[in-house]
């Protein structure tokens, strides 16, 4: 028989941000200076909310901190709560003639040395506009964004253009170029002003990136990769190591070839541009807040052109090298 959950309290709201925010934490040690409180009074609400619950939400010891499967449960329906409240007082400050509340904003990684994106001119527009909101900004990868907008955990995304669920929309905002590189320890460094036979770099050890939607970048090689990373840095890394090449922003890579440690291989065919974008609901669905913020963003980011947007392929960039 089920048992229905009485009406949530000011205790309960309060338990399950603290809640929320260990597992945005990973972990109690961490969560206890984002919520300014000891380490016993987290355990003593958390061991409260679980006898409230009836269910153990997570595993802490030696081993570390980790959800249990009621735990994971609870967190995606917490989102859901808060985010609905957040939107309830977001619309009612609309109403009211103020835009309030916090507004959940997701972006990936090393974009902000790209002098093509306006993020910093869009953020200042909006506290001009919004002073009262709170923006929260979160670092994800592109494949993480869609089930982030999905389950509400944040509102509103910039991100490269790539296939989505029907309900996100996609508006093209600036583009990134992307150039292979490898370090100054790689043999090929020495030899990257030379034009390279394309088949030669296809059989380079190359990094990938972890995420499903760069299996386009991929697709140059002739053999698997024999190193992943998540982001950015990581692939840094990897390439400054002098053991694999692979692809980068031109824009992050930057630094490191002013100071001799990267080179770009074969940019004159190995170079393509992707197009990013402004992902979100339709604006029907939307706060006012993050239609707002949308409308900066498109207003600081003059109308793009279209580029290519596909990365090269072992049989494009031969047929082009031999022309």
């Amino acid at each position: 028989m089920s048992v229905t959950l009485p009406p949530l309290s000011d205790v309960d709201f309060r338990q399950l941000r603290i809640f929320r925010t260990i597992v945005e934490s990973n972990g109690f040690t961490a969560a206890q200076d984002e919520l300014g409180i000891s380490r016993s009074t987290i355990s003593t609400q958390m061991s409260a909310l679980e006898t409230r619950l009836g269910v153990k939400l997570c595993r802490r010891g030696r081993s570390g901190f980790s959800l249990t499967e009621h735990g994971q449960k609870i967190y995606s329906e917490v989102i859901k709560l808060f985010a609905a409240a957040d939107s309830f007082r977001a619309e009612v400050g609309a109403i009211r003639g103020n835009m309030v509340g916090e507004l959940r904003i997701g972006v990936v990684d090393a974009m902000v040395e790209n002098p093509n994106c306006k993020l910093d001119r869009a953020i200042a527009l909006f506290h001009e506009r919004a002073p009262g909101v709170h923006p929260t900004f979160v670092v994800v990868s592109p494949n993480q964004i869609e089930n982030a907008l999905l389950s509400r955990q944040m509102e509103i995304a910039v991100m490269p253009n790539q296939p989505m669920n029907a309900a996100v929309q996609m508006q093209q905002l600036f583009h990134e170029e992307q150039t292979m590189y490898c370090g100054k320890e790689h043999p090929l460094f020495e030899k990257a002003h030379e034009k390279m036979p394309i088949e030669q770099l296809a059989e380079q050890k190359y990094a990938r990136r972890g995420y499903s939607v760069a299996l386009a970048f991929q697709s140059l090689f002739k053999h698997p990769p024999s190193a992943t990373a998540y982001d950015m840095e990581g692939l840094a890394y990897l390439i400054r190591s002098g053991k694999f090449v692979s692809f980068l922003p031109t824009h992050f890579a930057r630094q490191w070839v002013e100071r001799g440690e990267m080179r770009a291989l074969r940019p004159d065919l190995l170079s393509f541009k992707i197009a990013m974008c402004v992902a979100n609901f339709p604006q029907s669905v939307m706060s006012r807040m993050a239609r707002v913020f949308r409308e900066c963003l498109i207003e600081v980011h003059p109308t793009v052109t279209a580029i290519k947007t596909v990365p090269p392929t072992l049989e494009k960039t031969a047929a082009s090298s031999s022309q």
